[in-house]
């Protein structure tokens, strides 16, 4: 103890006789450790951190499948749930929610708020409790008693001030009366909203009244989640509700042909999105860490060179080899303790700009924080760093000879050692491999996110505002009521100033999935149970085309009187003419969409071009457009091509909507563009968190490369004057520095390149537009980075030049 309390005290004393050293190597290494602690913070919190449900390793959610969903999380059919709830033994509880918008009025301005109608027992079966009043009872799943609301945490202090007197009062909502039966915990959420990675909280809980009609074979549109029985495995509960779901296929083969059942457990379900983004942040913060860790080796082994003397003199003097690493691993062990410190510092400073850079809801955290898993990270992190850059200069210092160094001189002495020389270049070609893979792969993702962003959606996105509401049926009880709103409301903004156009659809692009169903073609024979085509359906006021830019390539749009009333029309996109209609024109042919009580055939009037509507990465889908009279949606979104900036007009479209209905609320104003970038969040996000660490990673390869350099001229001065005064000129001196650092920049790259390789195929799945080998960005990356070690090797190359010969042969 005495020993290492004397390796401590040195070592100290001896940091502090080289500031400028200690600064330098102590911010190196909290960069890396900062970082890498910032990014462990973030798993953490979304990959490693326990659910807050109890035992939340027993929670799955229950998806149907089919071949035409490829993600196998298809929302659930009613009558499907409540027969896996009846015939499953698998599992102690089955709940099933879905997600909707109402208008929040009677308190201040009306709101429109996210809500879940959810089965009574999703609490218990969460094992989450009131935090004020209770939960639902199975009374409130019956018909006349599931008149009653939670609300969330957030919504009883935001809109209600905490009031604790709200349980037992009533709200209105979309024009009813229900009374407040309790207010959830602080933070609790049930956050599973298929189709989108970047949802909306919901904020308001009502229980679902399964009725006899609930059995009927149609439409699905359910969200199901289960808590399996003790020591029942995932793989278990598969296969059982694989076997009834082989069963209701044959019990009902016209609804349920070629649909299965997909089990995600809940953990997956909420973090498989963002955790490869995550991982390969992790991977690239360490490669940063490693590049860190090779600069402060470097930085100790020209240490060392320089203390070859004091330490030969302690090592004739009696100690003995593994005393001497001893001592240098402790310095270097202080070294990565300071700079851990300050990396914790930096990272605490790190997590608040991740997420204050983070995409809304992307990360699904308020805050990060520093706990214990992270403070032990950091600690083991910054031991093995310790470990990983001492090493080196210790065994290289431990190994010297005794006699060589007591008779070298001050950086002639140091000079002659060639293995202390042959490691620092080993270091440097590493940083440079490593950087080079960090370029590559931040390279990729750009040229990646640039190759998207030029993508064409299909409409015209430029100065165009998109504003949703839901009309309560409360108030707008039939279609008729909704599409007189609706029509009214459009003709007022059409008239305002600075509207070019205006119009209406029922789900925007960009914001989710959307309806879809299968459809047949008249004439032909029907498809087999289970294999009809699947279309998606939207719903649009007059004048939706020409507002959105989307280009009429066949046929004609709606008239006013299809536009008024029912005349069993519909207009479809290029890729569902495509392909039912391969090689016919499909204007004028009849087909029966299944979206209605009573199906109807439609004839096809026009043919419209492919947006995209899930994604600029995504292929069209077939879509097809009825007017607002086939389907009378009471929720609209709409859209509002202006003149100039479309924010300028929210004002005066607020104000119309208030003017029809004073309790009418307009919910998610937004801008297309907006929308566009939303959808687009994940990729920047990682894009950016990369090239940040690339460029981290290429500023320490510079200072490794210009430090390797720098400390060659020094070791080189005797040579070098001896060289100049033998007449060499000052572009071979620059020559001789440069081209040496060229070498190790060159091995360098090359050793990137085989990792790069692999590196590439990691990232696949975040490419778009771009090869996993694109030429270019190798290329670009490459000459990047032999260009900046050109530059790092230029400085130390003037500086030699400007050595005088006579003074070069006199040093020593």
């Amino acid at each position: 103890m005495d020993t290492l309390w004397q390796d401590l005290r040195y070592s100290i004393r001896m940091l502090a006789k080289a500031p400028g050293f200690t600064a330098v190597a102590i911010l190196t290494l909290a960069l890396g450790i900062g970082a890498n602690t910032a990014i462990f913070s973030v798993v953490n919190r979304v990959l490693l951190t326990r659910l807050p449900y109890r035992q939340p390793d027993r929670l799955v959610m229950v998806w149907e499948k089919n071949p035409h969903n490829s993600s196998g999380r298809n929302v659930v059919s009613p009558s499907n749930f409540l027969d896996w709830q009846d015939q499953n033994t698998i599992f102690e509880q089955m709940a099933a929610s879905y997600d909707a918008r109402v208008n929040l009025t009677g308190n201040g301005e009306p709101e429109e708020v996210a809500i879940q109608a959810v089965s009574p027992n999703l609490f218990s079966l969460l094992g989450v409790n009131a935090a004020i009043g209770r939960t639902f009872t199975a009374e409130d799943g019956q018909t006349g008693h599931d008149n009653v609301v939670i609300l969330s945490y957030g919504l009883w202090l935001r809109k209600f001030g905490a009031d604790r007197n709200l349980v037992g009062k009533t709200l209105q909502i979309d024009g009813q009366a229900m009374p407040v039966v309790g207010v959830m915990p602080r933070g609790f959420d049930i956050f599973v909203k298929q189709g989108s990675l970047i949802n909306e909280r919901s904020e308001l809980w009502t229980p679902i009244a399964f009725t006899a009609k609930s059995r009927g074979r149609r439409g699905r549109w359910l969200t199901a989640i289960a808590r399996m029985k003790p020591r029942i495995t995932l793989a278990q509960a598969q296969a059982e509700m694989d076997t009834i779901a082989s069963r209701l296929e044959k019990e009902y083969p016209d609804f349920n042909t070629h649909w299965g059942v997909n089990l995600v457990s809940l953990h997956e379900q909420f973090v498989g999105e963002i955790r490869p983004a995550l991982l390969v942040m992790l991977g690239a913060v360490c490669l940063v860490l490693l590049i860190a860790c090779a600069n402060v080796a470097n930085l100790l082994l020209s240490r060392s060179a320089a203390r070859r003397k004091e330490i030969a003199l302690r090592a004739a003097l009696g100690a003995s080899r593994w005393r001497i690493a001893r001592q240098l691993l402790t310095e270097s062990l202080l070294l990565s303790a300071a700079g851990g410190a300050l990396g914790l510092l930096l990272a605490v400073w790190g997590t608040d700009l991740l997420l204050r850079l983070s995409p809304a809801g992307l990360l699904d955290v308020k805050d990060l924080g520093i706990d214990f898993r992270v403070l032990g990270f950091t600690a083991g992190l910054s031991l093995l760093t310790g470990m990983l850059f001492g090493f080196a200069p210790a065994f290289e210092a431990a190994r010297s000879s005794i006699n060589d160094s007591l008779r070298e001189s001050g950086l002639a002495g140091a000079g002659s050692g060639s293995g202390n020389r042959r490691v620092r270049q080993i270091f440097v070609t590493a940083e440079i491999a490593l950087s080079f893979l960090l370029l590559i792969g931040s390279g990729l993702l750009i040229r990646s996110f640039l190759r998207l962003q030029a993508v064409s959606p299909g409409f015209n996105s430029e100065n165009l505002l998109t504003v949703q509401l839901k009309l309560p049926q409360s108030k707008y009880k039939d279609d008729g009521a909704h599409i007189v709103f609706f029509n009214e409301l459009l003709r007022r903004v059409n008239s305002l100033p600075g509207v070019r156009s205006a119009s209406a659809e029922s789900y925007l692009p960009f914001t989710g999935m959307g309806a879809a169903t299968g459809y047949e073609v008249e004439g032909r024979p029907k498809p087999p149970a289970g294999q009809s085509p699947v279309v998606d359906v939207r719903v649009i006021a007059p004048n939706y085309f020409e507002t959105m830019g989307i280009p009429l390539l066949r046929g004609r749009t709606f008239t006013p009187r299809e536009s008024a009333e029912v005349a069993h029309v519909v207009i479809i996109n290029e890729t569902m003419a495509r392909e039912s209609w391969p090689n016919e024109d499909p204007i004028g042919k009849r087909v029966t969409i299944h979206m209605k009580n009573e199906d109807v055939p439609s004839e096809i009037v026009g043919i419209v071009g492919d947006i995209k509507h899930q994604g600029l990465d995504t292929t069209p889908r077939a879509m097809s457009y009825w007017p607002h009279p086939e389907l009378g949606y009471n929720a609209m979104a709409l859209v509002i091509r202006s003149a100039s900036n479309p924010k300028s007009i929210v004002a005066a479209v607020r104000h119309e909507v208030l003017q029809m209905d004073p309790d009418q609320p307009l919910s998610n104003v937004a801008t297309m563009e907006e929308l566009m970038s939303t959808s687009l969040a994940l990729r920047r996000f990682s894009m950016f968190l990369l090239s940040a660490f690339a460029a981290l990673a290429l500023l320490l390869a510079a200072v490794g490369v210009y430090g390797v350099m720098a400390y060659t001229v020094a070791q080189r001065t005797h040579e070098i004057g001896i060289r100049m005064a033998l007449g060499a000129q000052h572009q071979d001196v620059v020559r001789l520095v440069a081209g040496e650092g060229f070498k190790l920049a060159l091995s360098g790259v090359a050793i990137g390149l085989a990792g790069a390789a692999a590196l590439s195929r990691v990232l696949e799945s975040f490419l778009f537009g771009v090869g996993q080998r694109d030429a270019l960005t190798f290329f670009s990356v490459a000459a990047l980075l032999l260009a900046t070690a050109l530059l790092a090797c230029y400085i130390p190359a003037r500086r030699a030049t400007k050595v005088d010969p006579m003074v070069a042969l006199r040093y020593e």
